[in-house]
């Protein structure tokens, strides 16, 4: 018997049952997984013959999950599925031993033709190594909490779900992530240029901050004779290396403008959260920053528009309609809680050590959550989120006259 694991988004069983009916002689047990589920019980694909990864309908991340998954696939055959070409996921797939990669609708025969090098092609030896998450976070506007974003969503990362995490300040010469975290940073993003070669992962871990088990800290800019030695080179190695040692890397980029060190992260990045408030000129001013994005070759699916302070504005702007403005779907919002903001800041200590059962710590636990694949550790709170998105969600907003000129 041909045992075949389907993992995907879409109640497909019946379609894959047809399909293997009219090519494959002899008896097919076919079961359809999650994503998600896979890559915590990696169990799950353990008796298959041949495990089927299909990224069809509204799937915005195939190369993420592709990457993720990597490691259940040791000793797997495995095929790619898509409804859309996608040279990138198809050129990893490929990397990674995949016996084909197919779009939808295909033929018979290039079925077959995938299916036959199920006795010929060697079973994949999937990449094992750890590979981190980047996720670069940023604003065209400045005073959009950026900043404050960036710090509490690497914490919940590193204290909530235990991952092992690192944030990279390089947000020019403010350094707001080690005064947000009361810390002073043993290395910059200019001492790690100097190195040079001789930058290596030992280098790394002697000369990052740490606090707690999970969360390190490399700061920003100290003095403007630091831009001389920045070079996109070695930041491209120091991703190259953390990438081995953590399982995500935040990066707090400058606002207003693409530098030379922005573009590097945003490019390398796999999630950009890009924060906007209700204010109007900062809703403007990221609707244009999206369609840049995209236009310099920022692929869509990696731009996560984050609303911040969605209580905090005068007028009754919703949630829906700041999505219609920019034109692109809202990944995740924040409710306002200013005075936690200010008293975490004046303290130096993230707001989810302040005030762990907050909303506004939950909503962070939610927006981790979604990256780690995890559930939300459940209190009050969360309930009342969880309550609150869904209740956004069902809303009907009703066009507002002052935006009519975007």
């Amino acid at each position: 018997m041909l045992k075949v694991t389907v993992i995907t988004q879409e109640n497909s069983k019946e379609y894959w049952n047809t399909t293997f009916s009219d090519i494959w002689e002899g008896p097919v047990e076919i079961s359809l997984q999650s994503d998600s589920k896979i890559i915590g019980e990696t169990h799950l694909i353990k008796d298959a013959d041949l495990v089927i990864l299909e990224f069809s309908g509204n799937h915005e991340n195939p190369h993420n999950i592709l990457n993720a998954i990597a490691p259940s696939l040791v000793g797997k055959h495995f095929l790619i599925v898509s409804d859309t070409k996608d040279a990138d996921t198809a050129i990893e797939g490929i990397k990674l031993g995949a016996i084909g990669f197919l779009v939808k609708p295909f033929k018979r025969s290039e079925l077959i033709s995938s299916l036959d090098r199920l006795n010929t092609a060697p079973r994949t030896n999937a990449v094992t190594r750890r590979t981190a998450k980047i996720i670069a976070l940023t604003s065209y506007k400045g005073g959009t909490g950026v900043s404050t974003a960036a710090v509490n969503l690497s914490y919940s990362l590193a204290n909530v779900y235990g991952k092992k995490t690192l944030i990279i300040d390089a947000a020019g010469f403010s350094n707001h992530v080690t005064v947000l975290l009361n810390v002073i940073p043993k290395c910059t993003i200019a001492d790690i240029c100097r190195q040079g070669a001789n930058f290596d992962e030992e280098y790394l871990t002697n000369a990052v901050n740490t606090i707690g088990k999970n969360l390190s800290v490399i700061g920003g800019l100290m003095k403007t004779s630091d831009l001389s030695d920045i070079n996109t080179q070695s930041l491209e190695k120091l991703l190259d290396i953390a990438g081995e040692v953590y399982d995500y890397i935040i990066v707090d980029t400058s606002t207003h403008l693409l530098d030379e060190i922005t573009m590097l992260f945003i490019q390398k990045a796999s999630e950009v959260l890009l924060l906007t408030t209700f204010d109007l000129l900062a809703i403007r001013d990221n609707r244009f920053f999206i369609n840049t994005l995209k236009d310099i070759g920022v692929t869509e699916y990696k731009i996560k528009p984050v609303i911040n302070r969605q209580n905090w504005y005068i007028g009754s702007l919703e949630p829906e309609l700041i999505q219609k403005q920019i034109s692109h779907p809202i990944f995740h919002s924040f409710p306002n809680d200013w005075e936690l903001c200010v008293e975490a800041s004046n303290y130096g200590r993230p707001l989810l050590e302040v005030a762990p059962n907050s909303t506004l710590a939950t909503s962070f636990n939610i927006l981790a959550s979604k990256f780690t694949q995890s559930d939300v550790p459940q209190t009050q709170d969360a309930a009342s989120v969880k309550e609150k998105e869904l209740a956004s969600e069902g809303t009907k907003s009703k066009k507002k006259g002052l935006l009519n000129w975007f």
